[in-house]
């Protein structure tokens, strides 16, 4: 069997260090579908997916020097925010070295998994997953491109087991929604809760003294530009929540919420330079098949905040009509609600001035936060807000 994409200098670099180092590895997920199912790599997946026993770890990071000076290992964060498994990175990325990770071309992303009992566990993106501990146990082979590499046993039950019909191509399909190893909902409520990993620190603040006035004058000046350019908006999430509640911000804050149709964002996008020099425009991108769209959303800047690294800015997310409903991400986690929220918007006083909300604010706080009428500073969005759609998630 011929594959171009396993026929790369970076999948033969690490197919001899790994074997040369005897580190156990499988083609895993996206990769072994394709191979398995249409005896290729998936165009749409133009990255290489391996599967590492978790107690190899250590020693796995240890090889960055033996694929230097072209290649070098890069961590990935734990997103889960759950005590599932006994690592801060279920994921390393191997990629090009001296090159930011977007401009990397094909990497080699590894994923960690750890033997618990009777089953194997792993943590991918922000989902805690598990199979039956046999499909790696002992592992079969198959001769790509002249090499002898690993797949799970029983792999097509493997795959039936991630996948469901997995001999149906099914392009909407979402790892953190429709992969059928998601732990279930009772097991997932008695892992305990972890701090957010970041990958840097920015200095903590609450929106108190000089930065509560400060992000009031910020609030207003983006919605004076939004509305200046016809930019539908409306404040959401914690900014939502404070000003309905409380008639004001809430102080332990650090952000502004608001929210844009999401077919306005090139239209927001364009207009970006209107915004400055109070802020700086920066994008976030998205690639995901759960929203229709490639922005995310944007965050305004101040430039003084954002040279001296103090983590004050207002976000603009965008959200997408899908059917009766609307899709949205934040924080990594993929969200949506009934779209009558936002077909017709309410209007709030707030210093002054009538600023936009949803429409039965009230209701929509309670799908957000439940008992919202009850202040929480430890209510955490990307966790307990209840218009995740992910599984796993309240």
């Amino acid at each position: 069997m011929i594959i171009k994409k396993l026929n790369t200098k970076i999948f033969k670099k690490t197919y001899k260090i790994l074997n040369e180092n005897n580190i156990p590895f499988w083609l895993e997920s996206g990769t072994l579908l394709g191979i398995i199912r249409d005896n290729k790599c998936n165009p749409d997946h133009k990255h290489i997916d391996l599967g590492i026993p978790g107690e190899y770890f250590n020693k796995f990071m240890k090889l960055e020097k033996q694929l230097s000076p072209f290649y070098r290992i890069k961590p990935v964060i734990d997103l889960s925010k759950r005590e599932w498994i006994p690592n801060d990175f279920p994921k390393a990325v191997i990629l090009k070295k001296l090159v930011k990770s977007k401009y990397a071309g094909q990497k080699i992303r590894v994923t960690f998994k750890y033997k618990k009992e009777d089953k194997y566990i792993w943590v991918d993106k922000r989902s805690c997953k598990w199979v039956n501990s046999h499909f790696f146990q002992k592992l079969d082979k198959i001769n790509i491109n002249e090499m002898d590499i690993n797949v799970p046993s029983d792999v097509e039950n493997y795959l039936s087991t991630r996948y469901g019909e997995w001999k149906t191509v099914n392009k909407n399909w979402l790892s953190s929604i429709d992969d059928h190893s998601i732990v279930d909902s009772k097991t997932i409520s008695k892992i305990p809760q972890k701090d957010r990993i970041r990958k840097y620190t920015k200095k903590s603040i609450k929106l108190e003294g000089k930065y509560y006035d400060r992000m009031k004058r910020l609030i207003l000046f983006a919605i004076k530009i939004l509305e200046k350019n016809n930019i539908p908006y409306w404040l959401d999430e914690g900014t939502l929540l404070g000003i309905v509640r409380d008639g004001d911000l809430l102080p332990w804050d650090h952000d502004a919420d608001m929210s844009v149709p999401g077919e306005y964002a090139e239209k927001l996008w364009k207009i970006r330079y209107q915004f400055f020099p109070v802020f700086f425009v920066v994008r976030k991108m998205t690639s995901s098949s759960w929203v229709p769209g490639k922005f995310r959303n944007v965050k305004l800047k101040p430039p003084l905040e954002r040279i001296t690294g103090i983590n004050l800015h207002v976000d603009l997310f965008f959200k997408y009509k899908v059917g009766d409903r609307q899709h949205w991400i934040i924080m990594n986690a993929l969200k949506h609600s009934e779209s009558k929220f936002f077909d017709k918007l309410d209007t709030i006083t707030w210093e002054g001035k009538k600023v936009k909300i949803p429409s039965n604010a009230k209701e929509y706080l309670r799908l957000n936060y439940g008992k919202w009428e009850v202040p929480d500073p430890d209510f955490d969005p990307s966790i307990d807000n209840g218009t995740i759609a992910e599984k796993g998630f309240k």
